[in-house]
């Protein structure tokens, strides 16, 4: 990773779920996290992607990612993440989470990435 570049955060969606998702980034010795995207898909859709630009950042800034979906009862998600600079992917900085619905048809995933 190249700290004196800009981050590409990809957000995809592969599930029949209205999805809502929102970003946040935190500098080292910063006192709060700043959003720095938010996004929905307030269709069901089978397949989606986000692409959003962030940074530079520094070594041991963290990104916070926050991901909502919302449908039927039990049914499956899957979403990926990846970072990229200059549309390279960075080597160790892909993430997928599969999981499945309550029973009320939500599900969330929060996640914090450090940058090293």
């Amino acid at each position: 990773m190249d700290f004196s570049k800009p981050l590409t955060v990809t957000i995809s969606f592969n599930s029949p779920h209205a999805v809502s998702y929102r970003f946040w980034y935190k500098k080292p010795g910063d006192a709060k996290y700043t959003i720095f995207a938010t996004g929905t898909d307030n269709e069901y859709s089978t397949s989606s992607m986000h692409s959003h630009v962030v940074g530079p950042l520094p070594s041991g800034s963290e990104l916070v990612y926050l991901v909502w979906f919302s449908g039927n009862e039990y049914t499956a998600y899957a979403m990926e993440l990846a970072l990229s600079q200059e549309g390279v992917l960075l080597p160790g900085y892909g993430f997928s989470h599969r999981d499945t619905t309550d029973s009320d048809g939500f599900a969330q995933e929060k996640h914090t990435i450090t940058l090293v």
